[in-house]
């Protein structure tokens, strides 16, 4: 199996790519579409795909795929015979995926079947927050104090840097982040992480391990990238919305940030420089950081596109689609150097949701006639049991707006998501 430069005369030809599984967040949907539209062979590597069907939001359309195949895809062997037999069917040009979850395995199959792929070791240091930490200090990119602890280690609480954050090292969603004002509060959410919660929420077994690191004071941007032959390009550095703390869930993101030159120029170094402190020679990547009163400093590296439809923004911003071009890669096509120059700006808004069955959700025609608005998605229907977790997926929909600006692009968003309304009764727990 080779991957193969998909340009041709006449369009890119034809080409069979096998996606294992996907996200519901914006890339993952994105790309098997993407895929579609330029006239690829689909086929997809899933557990079930009702997990990506069923529900009242913003499900996938099975049109978008030629072949679903059931499939252990926590399971590298499972996934290289699964190729392996399609290969033999219809050959086989690429293997990827949008799912943080799978980056690994992916990464793994991609690489023993002699295809196009993200380095499996560098994947994997990304996975381990702690991991990530070490490599990235030892090369000199800026990152916050932190410490790995691990179940059964005793807390020393004398060198705990207060406040301080304490995060699973291998979790996504902002779930089981907290800022911690006290050593008291810290050791608390260390033993809840480590004794109380032994499963991600997509029950796979948690890393017995926490992270706990300096709290940094500062605003969150993510940087987009395309990694490829070693040399990393810059698509966009988005601005990030965030809830008041201790919690730090997304409440909205906005392309392109509004900052400075230099300040711009400083977080595209410390995500190029993350990535090759890793060894992260190919593939997509979202880069997490703060901006301090020092500077940018690292928060995580993921390797993927980033959510949140973030990728939807860059391609509004920007004229560039990421997921296409990405694709394009695992073809063996070189990504475009940037994007187009500045003079639009895009922005998501999430609507939170509250604990409870959904009566009604109101004013989404308004919202939808609003000005610069593009999208308003609602993942909820009458009837759906709504909760409250405190992390990433407390929503119920979503307003995109564009604008000459992102702030301009946000103000419509925010102005647009005020005229829809969650009615919700009392959860059904209470009732009995």
């Amino acid at each position: 199996m080779t991957a193969r430069d998909d340009r041709a005369p006449g369009g890119p030809a034809p080409a069979h790519l096998v996606f294992v599984e996907c996200n519901t967040s914006g890339s993952g949907f994105e790309a098997l579409a993407a895929a579609k539209r330029l006239g690829h062979r689909v086929s997809f590597l899933t557990t079930g795909l009702a997990a990506y069907t069923d529900g009242a939001g913003e499900g996938l359309d099975p049109a978008l795929l030629d072949r679903v195949v059931p499939c252990d895809t926590d399971d590298t062997d499972a996934v290289v015979a699964a190729v392996r037999a399609l290969h033999r069917e219809h050959p086989v040009h690429a293997v990827l995926t949008m799912s943080e979850w799978h980056v690994l395995v992916t990464a793994e199959a991609a690489h023993r079947l002699g295809l196009a792929g993200s380095g499996p070791e560098a994947v994997a240091a990304a996975r381990d927050k702690s991991r990530t930490r070490r490599l990235c200090r030892a090369a000199g990119v800026p990152v916050p104090g932190f410490r790995r602890v691990e179940r059964g280690e005793a807390l020393d609480e004398t060198a705990l840097p207060l406040p301080c954050v304490v995060k699973p090292v291998d979790e996504l969603l902002s779930i089981g982040v907290k800022l911690c004002h006290t050593a008291a509060e810290a050791r608390a959410h260390v033993h809840h992480l480590l004794e109380e919660r032994d499963q991600t929420y997509r029950g796979r077994a948690r890393t017995p391990a926490v992270l706990v690191e300096e709290y940094l004071d500062g605003p969150e941007y993510s940087v987009e990238t395309l990694t490829y032959e070693g040399t990393t390009r810059v698509l966009a550095v988005t601005r990030k919305l965030l809830s008041p703390p201790p919690a730090f869930v997304e409440t909205g993101h906005a392309v392109p940030a509004p900052l400075t030159d230099e300040v711009r120029a400083a977080c595209e170094k410390v995500a190029a420089d993350a990535l090759a402190a890793l060894g992260y020679t190919f593939g997509s990547a979202h880069v997490e950081l703060r901006v301090t009163a020092e500077g940018p400093r690292l928060i995580e590296v993921n390797c993927r596109p980033g959510g949140d439809r973030i990728t939807r923004l860059v391609t509004l911003a920007t004229g560039v689609e990421l997921v296409a071009e990405q694709i394009g890669m695992h073809l063996g096509r070189p990504p475009v150097a940037a994007g187009r120059a500045a003079g639009r700006g895009a922005a998501i808004v999430f609507l939170p949701s509250v604990p409870g069955r959904v009566d009604a959700i109101t004013g989404t025609a308004a919202a939808r006639a609003a000005e610069g608005v593009v999208d308003v998605g609602i993942y909820v229907a009458p009837g759906t049991e709504t909760g409250s977790s405190g992390d990433n997926t407390d929503r119920f929909g979503h307003v995109i707006a564009v604008g000459p600006t992102s702030t301009v692009a946000l103000a419509r968003a925010e102005a647009a998501a005020r005229t829809l309304a969650l009615t919700v009764a009392a959860p059904a727990a209470a009732l009995n």
